[in-house]
């Protein structure tokens, strides 16, 4: 029997059980046998509770993880309206679930006491990877990469993705062990005997329009002050009239590029990007997704839909090389709502340009989401530790060796 089994399955049944156990059901007929853990990514529109009874339906009560969305991805592409379903069986990989609560009362703890729960469970296990899904509308991303980092340490491998509520940014839900949550951290932990090998691409293609600043004043990820004026006036100056008058929305076209000077790619200045989500007009704020530290160097940034495509590319291509050789087999997907919004009708091409490095066959799941989780170069220590990211790409990839 092979070491990994991995199957995918979707549904668009209007019903929220016939969905969940369709696609459940779609995703195990790949398998030849039970599976021994599930990742499901579904559209808010479905009653949670009821699609989860139909996924554990189909496939019992298993391990499970996943929430809702602001679109999904998969083998099939991209969708709306959807769920979507990866079950995976192995004989040399073990899957620890576990979730946090309270996450939008302190971000860190929340995420502190996630990673400690799932520590309490390895009974002598290696772990290999962890899978974290955060309420996309919990607060401070930044802060749960904290708590996440100051219990696992640094070098730890992270990845993830901030669920989401389609393009209307309410609240979110995560899953745990056929469990609906509303403002939690959901996770997985991929432990291994041998045989596995990791991987993780990041990139956008956002470039910056070539302007620098400072962030003068800041409290947490609410940016008060640019070179110090109001950061909302400020913004709207660089934006201009026409574009600032579609504020907050036309924030993630125009995001926030945060300079790294030790840093680069490729030779290329490097920064992570940071969208405003929401304005203050009292207060002449901006609340960012992720914190912006004062004194931090600063660009705005802007991408076409070719640049958006062939950043998901270079994401590929950075996951394939660090695979150093090994056999993808599974692909986790994670891509902001952002770019969604930016690609438009050409959404789906960000999905088959990953496709087409990795493999059309290659089980694929993800979803658009509010805040990505990701190491900027798994393969350089000093670019290695998980950060937080907006507007990016994050995959990744399980390999056989």
């Amino acid at each position: 029997m092979a070491r990994i089994r991995v199957g995918v399955g979707q549904s668009k049944q209007e019903d929220s059980s016939r969905a969940g156990e369709e696609a459940a059901r779609a995703a195990l007929s790949r398998l030849d046998g039970p599976a021994d853990v599930l990742v499901v990514f579904v559209d808010p529109r479905f009653n949670h509770r009821q699609l989860l009874a139909g996924v554990e339906a189909a496939a019992g009560k298993i391990p499970m993880v996943g929430g809702t969305t602001a679109g999904e991805i998969s083998s099939h592409g991209f969708s709306t309206g959807s769920v979507v379903v990866m079950a995976i069986a192995s004989s040399e990989l073990a899957f620890i679930t576990g979730v946090g609560q309270y996450m939008s009362r302190d971000e860190a703890a929340c995420a502190a006491s996630l990673s400690q729960d799932l520590l309490d469970k390895l009974d002598g296990r290696q772990p290999l990877s962890l899978l974290v899904f955060p309420n996309g509308m919990g607060g401070d991303g930044v802060k749960v990469i904290e708590g996440l980092h100051s219990v696992l340490g640094q070098s730890f491998e992270i990845v993830g993705g901030y669920l989401g509520d389609g393009l209307n940014f309410g609240p979110t839900y995560q899953f745990h062990n056929g469990r609906v949550f509303k403002d939690a951290i959901a996770g997985l932990l991929i432990c291994h005997r041998n045989g596995f090998r990791t991987s993780v691409g990041v990139r956008s293609g956002f470039e910056s329009l070539g302007n620098r600043f400072v962030c003068t004043r800041a409290q947490g990820n609410v940016a008060l002050e640019f070179d110090g004026k109001p950061a909302l006036e400020f913004y709207r100056d660089i934006l201009g009239e026409d574009r600032s008058g579609r504020l907050p929305e036309i924030a993630l076209m125009y995001p926030f590029g945060l300079i790294d000077e030790t840093v680069s790619i490729q030779g290329q200045e490097y920064f992570q990007l940071r969208c405003a989500l929401a304005i203050d007009e009292q207060l002449s704020s901006l609340t960012l997704a992720g914190s912006i530290p004062a004194g931090r160097a600063i660009t705005i940034t802007t991408a076409s839909r070719g640049e958006l495509i062939q950043g998901a590319a270079l994401a590929a291509e950075q996951a394939m090389a660090s695979l150093e050789g090994a056999k993808p087999v599974a692909i986790l997907m994670f891509s902001c709502v952002g770019r969604r919004m930016v690609l438009g009708r050409r959404t789906s091409e960000e999905v088959e340009a990953v496709q087409k490095v990795l493999g059309a066959e290659v089980p694929l799941v993800g979803f658009y989401s509010y805040g990505e989780i990701g190491p900027i170069d798994k393969s350089c220590e000093p670019l290695s530790v998980c950060k937080f990211h907006n507007e990016t790409v994050v995959l990744w990839v399980l390999g056989e060796v």
